[in-house]
């Protein structure tokens, strides 16, 4: 098992724009932000020329948490991993609230200090992508929390953290759509929103809160379709996004092997030196329509799938295809395979359905699923479609090793 990352590289760009004051002048933003102003940014040179800013802001929010807490706090993203993000998510959009009036309680001796437009926190919010073909959310996987800093893995064993404990929420997350090019533009997942960039002297709710009403209210399209909403989250603040609602979820990357046995070294161009193109995307079957005008809504109805998982599926194909787009006699679509869901699922006599409550079971050395099956009083058959996506060729008879 092999978890990678990103090293993150800053590329060559503008010079970096300086704020013309210092942060520690900055004020936390009041309660309702009365003093403050709220901006809603969808611009992304306005994101970079205020990069500058976002470091430095991130940096004294790190100093006043040692200050209060007179402990050592988590670093702050740095300039790398900002300009990294704001470089390559897509979309980019999100929010700055900076001052507008001097607050009651602001040091008289700072007065002159204290000018409107200073930075009190922002926040940038995409679409999910990644560019490792083996990923895959999966909260019961034993490398999921392996690697746990020995306090967090302690908090984890005796509950004080909230996280996904039967693989429910990581399931959700596996079985949504997904499409894209691994080696490009990457695999892209329209059903689930990241936070990528937060940083608040006071305002993180607010921003928070603002983002997620942002999200629910935003109109699905080709690109985005947000059902859920994910973030990576430094220790130090894990505690305010379980406040927020956040529950910790698994996800794992494994290296994989090619058709010979050999590994998969992910090298950049192939054998004969040209660039790597490969599309992944989630489990789908085909369908072709049988006469004029029929719409990819009629289909998304028959199926009982999202219309917008439709299109999203089929946009490297057809970009301009809507609900009701007219199609042509001999039209083939994709369509999301919901028997080939992941995990945790109910099983009901037209297939998988997300959302059931899992009971997991380790398996004893050669056990089989009829015997597990057999326990648990649910039916081979259903036992088989809910993990056979999870182990290959699981057959009735198969004997398990242990765990």
């Amino acid at each position: 098992m092999i978890l990678t990352g990103l090293i993150a590289q800053r590329f060559a760009g503008k010079p970096l724009r300086q704020p013309d004051y210092s942060m520690r002048d900055v004020p936390r933003t009041s309660r309702d932000l009365s003093n403050s102003v709220i901006y809603h940014i969808t611009d992304r040179e306005h994101f970079n020329d205020s990069m500058a800013e976002y470091v430095l802001l991130c940096n004294e929010v790190m100093r006043r948490k040692a200050l209060q807490q007179k402990t050592k706090s988590s670093k702050p993203l740095s300039l790398e991993y900002m300009a990294d993000r704001l470089d390559v998510d897509d979309p980019c959009f999100g929010f700055m609230v900076r001052t507008k009036t001097v607050p009651s309680d602001y040091p008289i001796d700072q007065m002159e200090y204290f000018h409107d437009g200073m930075l009190q926190g922002f926040i940038t919010v995409t679409t999910f992508t990644n560019w490792q073909k083996s990923f895959r959310w999966d909260s019961t996987h034993n490398s999921a929390f392996a690697y746990d800093e020995p306090d967090l893995a302690a908090k984890m064993v005796s509950n004080d953290r909230k996280w996904d404990k039967d693989g429910c929420l990581a399931a959700s997350l596996q079985n949504t759509v997904k499409c894209g090019d691994a080696w490009n533009e990457g695999i892209v997942w329209p059903k689930i929103a990241e936070i990528s960039l937060l940083g608040a002297l006071g305002c993180g709710k607010a921003l928070l809160s603002l983002v997620i009403e942002k999200l629910e209210s935003m109109q699905a399209n080709e690109k985005h379709n947000y059902d859920y909403v994910v973030l990576q989250a430094t220790d130090n603040s894990i505690p305010f996004y379980e406040s927020m609602g956040f529950v910790r979820v698994g996800c794992i990357t494994e290296q994989l092997l090619k058709a010979n046995g050999d590994k998969d070294d992910d090298e950049d161009d192939d054998e004969e030196g040209n660039e790597k193109s490969e599309i992944v995307s989630s489990p789908v079957f085909t369908v072709t329509a049988k006469k004029h005008g029929e719409t990819p809504a009629q289909y998304a109805k028959k199926y009982g799938v999202d219309v917008w998982d439709i299109i999203f599926l089929s946009h490297y194909i057809y970009p301009d295809m809507t609900p009701n787009s007219s199609l042509m006699k001999g039209t083939v679509l994709y369509i999301p395979d919901v028997s080939k869901f992941d995990g945790c699922t109910s099983i009901n006599k037209d297939g998988p359905l997300l959302g059931g409550a899992v009971q997991w079971h380790s398996s004893e050395d050669n056990e089989t699923p009829k015997e597990i099956a057999t326990k648990f009083k649910v039916a081979c058959k259903d036992l088989l479609a809910a993990n056979r996506v999870r182990i290959a060729d699981l057959k009735a008879h198969s004997k398990l090793m242990k765990g």
